[in-house]
């Protein structure tokens, strides 16, 4: 069947319940159209109106749902896990006796320091000499150069030497480059690099801002390195205790993997968690990115809105910037030290007037029914009812109810006629606080655009038009959902 479009007939009468009837089309061509016209409402259309209790996802008993209208079933918050990634548990030093190791060690901590920085100048002087009058980006480094290289290679290991990595351990040994040209590592710290510019001189997939970076940047320069644009990268963890470069058997994609890379990626992905026996989790980038918000933000601990970006995206492809917004309209509702937030501040930012509907859609985040949303659960139950497949006609319906004369516009008078559907008694500041929220643009004046932009910033307040939808006779839409089923 063709998608809905915004004249399909979304939305059924509230005080009136259409059984669910199953549509049958034949090959035969000579079935009269108006045969499945007849049946084409309570075909397509088929909603539930019980505005009782209703179940979500996992079965339990819920409030209301506001998004019924959008044939939305409820969503589910999936437990974190218990790793983080992102958090250093190192403790701090404290006690006369790591004072006194400090102290004792000062002098082979000097030493470490003029071995490094002899053998950074060296390795630098020697990447100079190879890269002299270099000037082809496109093609390999001829085999002269790559010898010259051998000594910034030689270099690198008395770096890790001086780091304190005295013997490096290896298990297994690399598969030949003609069998396996690319290695996938797991990257934790800046330690890995060294050792694999070392062992392998690999070309590296790295970030454009290294290229800057003193003497390390005209070195991997030298490894003919691929960059590419990210947001600027934070400091890392301090080196761990050892590291380990142990060579796994190869993992070979198949005939379906090689059409989907993710596929291929989460396969390499498990069997390198299960070789370090560690738990894999669905933390990304976008989540340093929410840590470093809400740490910019001054929150009192902002590693708790770190939401596992990975699964997010892959349930409801929300982007990481798009992520950041949702955090920002959270912050903005004053969470408590715990990441909560309370009804009355929630309904404040939205411009809610605290109601049945209004207590429904907060109802709706509050998925453990203790009176307070996380930013989890609201970043999840956003993205739920944005992905939604009617949103978007929804969307589309509600701005032609608001705009009644046809101009493309909707005034502040054409906005409080829609909504008194919805909240009964409506003050003047009320009105023009809903108003403010929709005019993004400060013109005084509701755009289509502004319409649409608010409510992709804001698609929880899609619900407070739903009573005005529900009450539309849209059965003029049959022809067109006729057309597109034939």
């Amino acid at each position: 069947m063709a998608e809905l479009d915004i004249t399909s007939p979304l939305l059924s009468s509230p005080s009136s319940y259409q059984p669910q009837t199953v549509l049958t089309v034949h090959d035969d061509q000579d079935s009269e159209p108006s045969n499945l016209q007849s049946s084409l409402p309570t075909t397509i259309l088929h909603q539930n109106h019980n505005h009782g209790r209703t179940h979500n996802e996992n079965g339990h008993h819920s409030s209301p749902n506001p998004y019924e209208f959008l044939r939305s079933g409820g969503f589910s918050v999936p437990a974190s896990t218990t790793a983080d990634p992102f958090r250093n548990e190192t403790p701090f030093i404290s006690g006369i006796y790591e004072v006194i190791k400090i102290v004792l060690c000062l002098p082979i901590a000097l030493a470490r320091l003029v071995l490094f920085g002899a053998s950074l100048v060296v390795g630098y002087m020697a990447t100079k000499v190879a890269l002299a009058g270099w000037r082809d980006k496109q093609n390999p480094m001829p085999k002269w150069r790559c010898r010259l290289m051998w000594v910034t290679r030689v270099c690198a290991r008395f770096i890790l030497f001086s780091f304190g990595y005295h013997w490096i351990r290896r298990k297994g040994k690399p598969a030949p480059r003609e069998i396996a040209p690319v290695v996938v590592s797991n990257h934790v710290s800046y330690i890995e690099p060294i050792f694999y510019f070392y062992e392998l001189f690999p070309t590296i997939v790295a970030s454009e801002s290294h290229d800057s970076i003193p003497f390390v940047g005209t070195i991997i320069r030298a490894m003919q390195v691929i960059y590419v644009n990210r947001f600027s990268p934070t400091s890392r963890k301090n080196a761990v205790n050892e590291i380990k470069v142990e060579y796994l058997p190869l993992i070979m994609p198949s005939d379906h993997q090689k059409q989907n890379a993710v596929r291929f990626a989460e396969r390499t992905g498990r069997a390198m968690a299960s070789a370090l026996n560690v738990v894999q989790t669905s933390h990304s980038y976008g989540d340093l990115m929410l840590l470093m918000k809400a740490a910019q933000l001054q929150q009192e601990k902002p590693w708790i809105y770190m939401v596992e970006m990975a699964r997010i995206e892959s349930l409801y492809h929300i982007s990481s910037l798009e992520a950041v917004d949702f955090l920002d309209k959270f912050l903005s509702m004053n969470p408590d030290p715990s990441g909560c937030v309370k009804p009355h501040d929630f309904l404040r930012v939205l411009q809610l007037k605290a109601c049945t509907l209004s207590e429904e859609i907060f109802g709706f985040l509050d998925v453990e029914k203790n009176g307070s949303i996380t930013f989890k659960q609201f970043l999840f139950g956003s993205a739920h009812v944005l992905k939604l497949p009617l949103f978007r006609q929804a969307c589309e319906l509600a701005f032609a109810e608001c705009d009644t004369d046809g101009d493309n516009f909707c005034t502040k008078k054409e906005l409080a006629d829609v909504l008194r559907h919805t909240f009964r008694e409506l003050d003047d500041d009320e009105v023009q606080g809903l108003f403010n929220l929709f005019d993004t643009d400060n013109d005084g004046r509701m755009s289509r655009d502004d319409f649409f932009y608010c409510l992709r910033k804001n698609p929880l307040v899609i619900a407070i038009f739903s009573p005005r939808l529900l009450r539309k006779n849209l059965s003029k839409a049959g022809d067109k959902m006729l057309e597109d089923i034939v």
